[in-house]
């Protein structure tokens, strides 16, 4: 009985509430800002490179070939979450090329499937 006054008390001081805040307080928003293709996982064509976080795209596909180097613009993605490469082969099953936590700015290797990106984060 002691205890669930206490819970009760809490949620009435909305104390429920505060320990939510802190979690996503400390999240940082990065910006992807740069694609370097060193190997390219399609042998003919050039890779259909897009990025997802959390099952959703939030990059749509850009064509890359082995020496490729390309500025990307207005493409965010928060700290602490997983970075997932594909490489989009219609009609058949697109190609992960990787997954990578964001832990801060930086560069991410993408080396899975026979590919080599390097993908900036700032």
């Amino acid at each position: 009985m002691a205890k669930t006054r206490k819970v009760l008390a809490a949620v009435a001081l909305g104390v429920a509430t505060l320990a939510v805040a802190p979690l996503t307080a400390n999240a940082q928003t990065l910006q992807v800002t740069h694609i370097t293709c060193h190997e390219q996982e399609d042998f003919n064509g050039a890779d259909d490179i897009y990025l997802q976080v959390d099952g959703g795209t939030i990059m749509e596909p850009v064509q890359f070939v082995t020496g490729d180097s390309k500025d990307i613009a207005n493409v965010t993605v928060e700290q602490g979450k997983v970075l997932v490469m594909r490489e989009g082969d219609f009609p058949d099953e697109d190609d992960n090329l990787g997954q990578l936590k964001i832990t801060g700015p930086g560069n991410y290797e993408f080396k899975d499937d026979d590919s080599h990106y390097t993908v900036t984060v700032g």
